[in-house]
This record gives C-alpha cells, structure tokens and sequence, in this order.
C-alpha cells in the first residue's frame, strides 16, 4: 500500500467520525422546536403517558413530547380532564379517534370540539389540570412553538 492511500484513508476516517456527531435537519428542527417553546415558558420532555386501560378502555401507553404550561397561582393539583387519540370504551361528545382516558370535570363539549379540530394530527394527549394544562405531540413538521402554546392556552381555558 502507498503512503498517500493510507493517508486519504486516515483522512477520511477522521472526517466520517466527526461527520457522524452532526445532529440531523429533523433533530435541528427539533431542538429548535423545543427551544422556542422554552421561550416562550413551556415545560418541555420526553416520556411516556400511562394511560388508564382498566377504567376507560384506552390500551396502549402514549410515548412522546409533553409540552406543559403551569399557573403557580393556582394551589390545587386536581385533573380536571384528559383525552388521547386512541379508541377506547368512552368516548362521549369527542370527535372520532379520541377517547376520554380520565375526567372528574368535564369541559364544554362544543368548545373542546372545535380544539381538537384544530389541534395537528401530532397531537395524541391532552390533559388539563386545575394548575396546569398539557399536550403530548409527535411533533411533525406542521408543529410551531407558537401553535403547541395556543393549543395549550385554549385547553386551560375549557
């Protein structure tokens, strides 16, 4: 072997090396995301949402992005109400593919129909507490910061 092959050779191994550790355009995008709804004073991570099969019907675990905003004036932690994509047993006032996973209060109907009309095709979770309002989402490429954050704020609302 040339003394130039196995140079070309160790230059390319280095450059390949580093080349790998360059995030992607979807984790950019990404990190960008989530940055900006930091910004604009989210609560942003990843896990996975346990959801209430034996109650409610709704089987499979929600693994994704909770983007959560809290209200610290507000004392009580008591849910108020959460939907997931999925079908389970109930599944009154919701739009198709949505189903109650736990309620002690429920919303307006009319109003959170029109959310979920609005809310992307990302979106699998929807919890509102008295203190706080969150939405799990898979975070496509239709999802802003600015449009998670208004989802959000219409939820706390109902």
């Amino acid at each position: 072997m040339s003394p130039l092959f196995i140079v070309i050779f160790i230059v390319l191994a280095v450059f390949g090396s580093v080349y790998m550790l360059k995030p992607s355009p979807r984790q950019q995008r990404l990190a960008e995301l989530r940055l900006d709804a930091i910004k604009l004073g989210l609560q942003v991570k990843l896990e996975t949402f346990k959801t209430e099969s034996k109650k409610m019907g709704v089987r499979d675990d929600v693994t994704a992005t909770r983007y959560e905003r809290f209200n610290p004036a507000i004392k009580s932690q008591m849910l108020r109400w959460s939907i997931v994509r999925q079908a389970g047993w109930e599944q009154e006032g919701l739009p198709p593919g949505w189903s109650w996973n736990n309620y002690n209060q429920r919303p307006d109907l009319e109003k959170l129909s029109t959310l979920l009309s609005e809310v992307g095709g990302d979106v699998q979770v929807i919890e509102v507490y008295d203190n706080r309002a969150n939405i799990m989402t898979i975070e496509s490429k239709a999802s802003t910061a600015e449009l998670i954050n208004a989802w959000i704020a219409s939820a706390q609302q109902l």
